[in-house]
């Protein structure tokens, strides 16, 4: 599914987990459709966690089998962002500084203090210097928005490029753009946003993109030709570049 933020509830009981997913799906303001899955224990949220990616998790510390910490022997910190839940005021030191988790909920939790996570969770989104992005929808990845040289439009996705890595990720063009809010990215042209500090030159009687790096994916160069909009050159031509 297109420009959908993947939600994980962990709690080892229930119909506390049921609950806190019908806010998040009924009750909850957010630009993006929101996909929620529950767990009862670490060792289910793993499982999910290893197909499902989610972006959010909110996790319950004091369950019987592992208790919530456990979760991060299993999966990579900083692969989601985590927002802890639990009635034991006592855990909020090591959950908010050895976890840097986003929030620290106390139980019982209500609806404006779910639309706190996910407002300051669209927050951080704006304001990231890294880009989460999936590749054939198995693994997450992490790339450093200052190591994207252009991101291209593919239909209802958007290829990300790298000197030396192509990564599809299920959002347009334009989420990405609004998304990565980076003052180096230009849009050029209706299908491609480039980061000018890779630009090396413009050929001013075509108007096509000279790059600094050599970009292979596979060990092959790519062959994409980005010609510069008219409407856009000026803009450019200020940069000096």
């Amino acid at each position: 599914m297109l420009n959908e933020l993947v939600v994980l509830v962990v709690d080892d009981e229930p119909k506390v987990a049921e609950v806190l997913k019908t806010i998040i799906e009924k009750r909850v303001v957010y630009d993006e459709r929101i996909i929620v899955h529950t767990a009862n224990s670490v060792q289910e949220a793993v499982k999910i966690a290893e197909v499902q990616l989610p972006d959010l998790v909110f996790l319950d510390i004091q369950m019987p089998e592992e208790d919530g910490f456990e979760l991060f022997k299993y999966l990579e910190k900083g692969s989601f962002e985590v927002v802890f839940t639990t009635a034991y005021q006592q855990y909020a030191i090591d959950a908010i500084n050895k976890y840097d988790c986003l929030k620290y909920l106390l139980k019982p939790i209500g609806v404006q203090d779910v639309q706190d996570v996910f407002d300051k969770y669209k927050e951080l989104e704006g304001y990231q210097y890294f880009y989460k992005v999936i590749k054939n929808n198995q693994k997450r990845y992490m790339v450093r928005v200052e190591d994207i040289i252009y991101c291209k439009a593919a239909d209802n996705y958007c290829e990300i490029y790298l000197k030396d890595q192509k990564y599809l990720i299920s959002k347009t063009l334009k989420n990405v753009e609004d998304k990565i809010k980076h003052k180096n990215f230009k849009r050029v042209n209706r299908s491609y946003l480039v980061n000018v500090d890779y630009i090396d030159y413009i050929d001013k009687d075509t108007n096509v993109i000279y790059f600094k790096e050599t970009i292979k994916v596979n060990n092959e160069e790519t062959d994409n030709v980005i010609t510069i909009a008219s409407n856009t050159m000026k803009e450019l031509n200020s940069l000096n570049i």
